[in-house]
Order: structure tokens, then sequence, then C-alpha cells
């Protein structure tokens, strides 16, 4: 995997924020053939993904955050970290990385 794109600055808002050090948790396809949510928690984020779609899920460091527990549901699967109350979670899709939030739907 190349780094330089996870150097890649998140614009939101005003604020730019460094996503640099953020740690990937784990790797999702969807291989189903209707939209798959993985529903983050503790503070609710979800990411719908299409059939096909994959994703890398990152969070912010913190020595609390690991291992993280995955529970299938029946439309998708809850992510929960360790101990961390809000781990900052993101996805890297197509390149990109985005931000989590309530709901977040790719595109292409």
């Amino acid at each position: 995997m190349d780094s330089t794109w996870a150097l890649r600055l998140h614009s939101q808002g005003n604020a730019v924020k460094d996503i640099s050090n953020y740690v990937v948790v784990g790797h999702f396809k969807s291989d189903t053939d209707a939209v798959m949510a993985l529903y983050l928690e503790m503070l609710g984020e979800e990411v719908h993904l299409l059939p096909g779609q994959e994703v890398e899920l990152l969070a912010a460091p913190d020595p609390n955050l690991l291992p993280i527990t995955v529970l299938l549901v029946p439309i998708g699967m809850h992510v929960h970290p360790y101990k961390v109350f809000d781990p900052d979670w993101h996805v890297r899709f197509n390149g990109r990385v985005i931000r989590a939030g309530n709901p977040t739907r790719l595109d292409e």
C-alpha cells in the first residue's frame, strides 16, 4: 500500500485535520446483493456499502482502540472499539479519506 495517499488532509468546514497518523483497523467489502451497513460505535456513525464496494476503516491512534469487535447483524456489521468512546472513524474509499457520519453513503 502506498503510504503517500494516507497523508491526505481531510477538510471539515474551515478546519483541516491531519489524519496521517490514523491506523487501519479493518478492511470491509460488501459481498452481498444489497446495501450493507457498518455501524461504527459508540457514537453511532454508519457507512453504507453498495454491492462490491470495499473500504478500509481508520481510527485515531489510542492505546485503548484495539482489539475491535465486529458483530454480524441482519443488514451489516456492528464495529466496536475496545475502550475508546469516540475513535474519530474515517474510511478510505477509492483513494479518498472520508469522515464517517450518520449515515455515510459512498459514491463511485
